[in-house]
């Protein structure tokens, strides 16, 4: 996860809400970035979309990373 310079996040609206969950693709980030074993973190966009590949998926996320030889 260090490796990641950039995120896309492609967030879809929950069927119960209507809503994209903001918060929760937050708190999920924050499973990876500025913690004790990855204290990094990476720049990011989040878009709201319509609808993705299948009818229950509500977020897709497209990294870029790099790493230093």
């Amino acid at each position: 996860m260090s490796d990641l310079i950039k995120l896309t996040l492609f967030v879809a609206a929950d069927p119960k809400t209507g809503h994209m969950d903001f918060a929760g693709a937050n708190e999920g980030f924050k499973q990876f970035f500025k913690t004790a074993d990855n204290p990094t973190t990476v720049a990011r966009s989040t878009f709201q979309v319509a609808a993705l590949a299948g009818p229950y998926f509500l977020i897709e996320i497209e990294g870029i990373a790099a790493r230093k030889k």
